[in-house]
């Protein structure tokens, strides 16, 4: 569009007459200011939108549950095993049947599984059932298991947790290698990044084989958020990192670590290192959820993952795990009970852990982590004062593994179930069964009844199915439901550009173009829009 930046001003100038108000001068002033840089290719501050979040950083961004205070002892269940096996499988089919719900589940107390279920496929296209025996990629679950990895090797003598990395790598830059510590590391206060630190990094190495030092001089002079302990800051780079040091200390692959220091002495055959072009029994495989189905997973190679999360585990085999910790078998108390002391945001050595609130006056202690990577989400929770441990493993991406895992305990504790069904899937259904304005009907109607309703309707429910539709180059209905948004959330400037990338993924510029502009009417410095425009004027 040659004329791009005069046609967005002119747009510009001539929104009070089409609003018909004259009180939005310095919204508009601020706008074509912003919109002039964007297109002279300067930096506009701002904060990072939640649209721009991958799903791997939004999987691995490990949003704790309520804390609280501890609180007087919970009630304990009083439910016999019999009726608790009921109350989860409702509780499962209905996550199953109205939500999509595609993996495993299961409770453990004590070493003695109480309850374990599949629900849904693990491989969709041969029809075999999801089951507690298949093999699932738990993503950044791995973490917990590295971290101990690290205090063997403390109690062996062989490394510090002040010690700092260019201890073990000598050559690793500075000032980094010089600040961060092992400590630092563990508990996500280095101040290393994210992926997001390496702009478009799925896109660019997400599929590439790398060696693990190659992998490490990708990341290893990004420069730090934080200095190293003063914030949390949850980075795989910096696990990874871990994994990198373990191989240089103990001269052994981290697979063949893993294996002689944890898998082989507990007996855990169906746990490993990931690796597409090996044979693995019972392996499930990953989707991504889009509408009412299901596509193949992006495929990543984990190579970019060492450490930090490029295991897969049988949910029967991670019972073996709890109870490992539970009976300090493969490290003394000493050096083990470092992993449960909370850092900073909550998170020790590859866990968080917490008290999550289940009423008024109650509470329970936890340890967890979720996992995310594509076509697999996870979570696993131990609540060590009642020895219960909890394992929900999807292979579909998105997976509602949190709200499964708070119903869980509800059963556990003798607290009401409170399902929730998914509106996306609910639209999408009713839009590949009845059609786009029935489907869109039903979103206004969700709309109009606000809090009267059990399904409260926000703007990432419309972006959802936005989203699947792109996917899908059905971008036409998308820009209709986005406009949609832009009608029921009108203060929203990520509906605007929500919108705008719907009219450009369809090929129409100027409408693209128009929706941006907008939605700088409502926020000039909305960072994610600016970049937009400049990929248009590009």
């Amino acid at each position: 569009m040659k004329n791009l930046s005069a046609f967005l001003l002119i747009f510009l100038f001539s929104m009070p007459l089409i609003a018909g108000t004259s009180n939005n001068s310095s919204a508009t002033a601020s706008a074509t200011s912003a919109i002039s840089a964007a297109l002279a290719g300067e930096a506009t501050p701002g904060e990072v939108t939640p649209e721009e979040v991958t799903p791997e950083e939004a999987a691995a961004g490990e949003a704790a549950p309520e804390a609280s205070a501890p609180g007087a002892s919970a009630p304990r269940s009083n439910y016999t095993p019999d009726n608790l096996t009921d109350r989860l499988d409702s509780i499962m089919d209905l996550f199953h049947t109205h939500n999509n719900f595609n993996g495993a589940v299961l409770v453990a107390q004590n070493g003695e599984v109480v309850f374990a279920e599949g629900y849904g496929y693990a491989n969709m296209e041969h029809g075999i059932p999801n089951s507690p025996e298949m093999n699932y990629r738990i993503a950044s679950i791995s973490k917990q298991f590295t971290a101990l990895l690290i205090l063997q090797k403390v109690a062996e003598g062989k490394m510090s947790l002040d010690s700092t990395i260019n201890t073990y790598i000598p050559d690793y830059p500075s000032p980094q290698g010089e600040v961060i510590t092992i400590h630092h590391l563990l508990t996500h206060t280095s101040g290393m990044p994210h992926y997001a630190g390496i702009p478009d990094f799925f896109p660019r190495f997400g599929r590439q084989l790398f060696e693990h030092r190659d992998f490490v001089e990708l990341f290893w002079d990004l420069e730090l958020m934080s200095e190293p302990g003063e914030e949390y800051s949850y980075s795989s780079f910096g696990y990874y990192l871990l994994g990198y040091i373990l191989e240089e200390v103990s001269g052994k692959t981290f697979d063949a670590l893993l294996d002689e220091q944890i898998l082989q002495p507990l007996g855990m055959h169906d746990t490993g290192i990931e690796d597409h072009r090996q044979i693995v029994n019972n392996r499930a495989h990953g989707y991504d959820m889009v509408l009412d189905g299901f596509l193949r997973a992006e495929f990543r190679d984990l190579s970019t993952a060492l450490a930090t999360g490029d295991m897969y585990a049988s949910p029967l085999d991670m019972v073996k795990w709890d109870q490992a910790l539970r009976d300090y078998t493969l490290l003394d108390k000493e050096y083990q009970d470092l992993k449960f002391e909370p850092e900073l945001d909550g998170y020790g050595y590859g866990w968080r852990i917490g008290h999550m609130k289940i009423s008024e006056n109650d509470s329970l202690y936890y340890h967890e982590h979720t996992g995310g990577t594509n076509g697999f989400t996870s979570i696993g929770t131990r609540l060590p004062e009642d020895g219960y441990y909890i394992l929900v493993f999807c292979n579909t991406r998105p997976g509602e593994i949190r709200p499964i895992r708070e119903q869980i305990v509800n059963a556990l504790y003798d607290k009401p179930i409170e399902f929730e069904r998914s509106v996306p899937i609910a639209a999408a259904r009713i839009l590949e069964e009845e059609g786009l304005q029935q489907s869109m009907d039903f979103l206004k109607e969700l709309a109009d009844a606000g809090n009267d309703t059990e399904d409260e309707l926000t703007l990432n429910h419309i972006a959802q199915i936005g989203r699947d539709l792109m996917l899908l180059d059905r971008n036409r209905e998308a820009a209709d439901f986005y406009a949609l948004a832009t009608r029921l959330f009108p203060d929203s400037p990520r509906a605007q550009m929500l919108l705008g990338d719907a009219w450009y993924a369809a090929g129409e510029k100027e409408n693209a173009v128009t929706a941006y502009a907008r939605a700088l009417l409502l926020d000039p410095s909305h960072n994610a829009t600016l970049r937009r425009l400049q990929r248009v004027a590009d």
